[in-house]
């Protein structure tokens, strides 16, 4: 469980199977909901009123986020890493991996790419070597690519307050780090080395981005990996301890399941699609602000379904290793660090969307904020 949380596990387990179809509805109508209603979204008995949950969700996206969802692209810039989750296809054992690091002519060049789809924000990701991708080269690519986008976020290593910092002031202004799993004795096992291995220290790099100043704080745990309803309690339980001790910044979620990867890893606990969508709505129903991404790990027409009642970001025509946008028979060589479910195109998702009567937006912020 997430260390700050007053709940026990135990009391979790024993609270949900007793949650009434009655509870979960007069949870729904409640204007202002409290934990307790959220631990109800989770129930077993939530899971067979997922049209009801559903119903509510879309009232309060369109209230608070009106009929719009943001279109997003990854870029990978660098594949190499050092640690050794046993779940990811970057982890540093992995033999049948190829690593590739971009250069900035090389960046440049796939950022052209995402631009040309529309995009005017950018997600950078990388594995997490310091090393190969450093604080300075960060900096000077952030530079160069806030004259193309109007905002940038990043998915790479974790970094002192002091370095999170020369990139906020460099035009970064969101940052999304994933605890994986909040069950600490698991974490352990299935982060083995490296500086990921460390659980708390992993905490404490996600409040310094938000010292740092960041606009937006992405957190998720890895649907998969442990039981999904504690999990969550966990990550809802983090969501409010970082929105209470650093208001100024957004709390956003995502919900990534694993996927399969060569040589790869079997889930213990997988998640299906009616699970995550009532992760998804339990999520839209307590925190009504919260932005709610969706990757391309899902299928479609899930994430067309999920963008309609509560999901507010979507990506789109997404590549999972560097190089991907611009070199086609040399991604067939790398490895991604995931599977990509949803392979269609950025023009295709955004006219689904569309044809559902929602508006596509391309970019948070306009250049003269946070300039």
């Amino acid at each position: 469980m997430f260390p700050y949380c007053k709940l026990k596990e135990k009391d979790i387990l024993n609270y949900l199977p007793c949650v009434s179809a009655g509870q979960v509805e007069a949870s729904l109508r409640k204007q202002q909901p409290a934990f307790s209603d959220f631990l109800n979204f989770l129930s077993p008995a939530a899971a067979g009123m997922l049209d009801r949950m559903r119903e509510f969700s879309a009232k309060v996206k369109l209230r608070h986020f009106g009929k719009t969802v943001r279109l997003y692209a990854p870029l990978y810039i660098s594949s190499y890493c050092i640690n050794n989750c046993v779940y990811c296809a970057f982890k540093a054992s992995h033999s049948a991996t190829t690593r590739k690091r971009l250069s900035m002519e090389e960046i440049i060049e796939e950022a052209k790419v995402i631009k040309s789809y529309g995009m005017d924000s950018i997600l950078i990701v990388s594995g997490e070597d310091p090393k190969a991708v450093s604080v300075d080269f960060l900096v000077d690519m952030t530079r160069e690519l806030r004259k193309m986008f109007s905002y940038i976020s990043i998915e790479i290593f974790p970094m002192d307050s002091a370095s999170y910092r020369r990139l906020f002031e460099a035009g970064v202004h969101g940052l999304t780090m994933y605890q994986e799993t909040y069950e600490y004795e698991l974490y352990k096992k299935l982060h083995p080395s490296g500086p990921k291995s460390d659980y708390h220290k992993r905490l404490e790099f996600v409040a310094g981005g938000a010292e740092a100043g960041f606009y937006n704080i992405g957190i998720g745990a890895l649907l998969g990996l442990s039981d999904w309803r504690t999990e969550m309690v966990s990550l809802a339980a983090h969501g409010l301890w970082l929105r209470k001790h650093y208001w100024k910044s957004k709390i956003n979620f995502s919900f990534p399941r694993i996927t399969a990867i060569p040589g790869g890893y079997t889930p213990p606990s997988s998640v299906n699609d009616a699970e995550l969508e009532q992760i998804m709505l339990a999520f839209r129903l307590f925190f009504h602000e919260s932005d709610i991404f969706i990757s391309t790990r899902e299928p479609h027409e899930f994430r067309k379904k999920m963008a309609m009642c509560c999901a507010t970001h979507v990506s789109a025509g997404s590549q999972v290793v560097p190089g991907g946008y611009c070199k086609a028979e040399e991604r067939k060589s790398l490895l991604g660090q995931f599977t990509v479910t949803d392979q269609s195109s950025p023009e295709v998702v955004r006219d689904d969307l569309q044809s559902c009567g929602l508006e596509t937006v391309y970019k948070d912020w306009d250049v003269c904020i946070g300039a």
